[in-house]
């Protein structure tokens, strides 16, 4: 694998970093995984990779597979899509961490609305590169 990311967020401005090389991923709602009992959110993503500069090779820019995994999820809510349907592709916007006294909110937010919101009791959130780059079919365009 080249240049794979590795990064580890434990505080609000450090999850910004990591919701920045995060933007405009792919995430299907079949590979979300909340687990109650052991207090953490999961999912793989198709990542736009933002860090990598245009290449001649790959004009349109790459996608790599991630991963990212919050732990110390005390519950966790979904807004504006159905979990039964697996196969629904989520758009990220970005991640957010908000102080809530001794613990924090957190909001998973995805193009038209769909929301992942968290509470947890710290800001512990790993985000892993796991496969090798591919050509992505377009350059992600944002509306003004």
């Amino acid at each position: 694998m080249s240049d794979p990311l590795k990064l580890l967020a434990r505080s609000p401005e450090d999850l910004t970093v990591i919701s920045s090389l995060m933007q405009d991923a792919t995430v299907r709602v079949g590979d979300i995984d909340f687990d109650a009992k052991g207090r953490r959110l999961s999912f793989v993503a198709n990542r736009f990779r933002w860090e990598k500069k245009r290449r001649f090779f790959r004009p349109k820019g790459e996608r790599v597979r991630a991963g990212l995994h919050l732990t110390g999820v005390l519950k966790a809510q979904h807004l504006g899509f159905d979990l039964n349907d697996k196969d629904q592709v989520l758009e990220l916007l970005s991640l957010e961490a908000h102080d809530a006294g001794e613990e924090f909110d957190i909001h998973i937010n995805f193009a038209g609305g769909p929301t992942l919101k968290l509470h947890a009791e710290c800001v512990d959130a790993v985000m892993t590169d796991l496969t090798d780059a591919w050509e992505a079919r377009a350059r992600p365009v944002h509306q003004d």
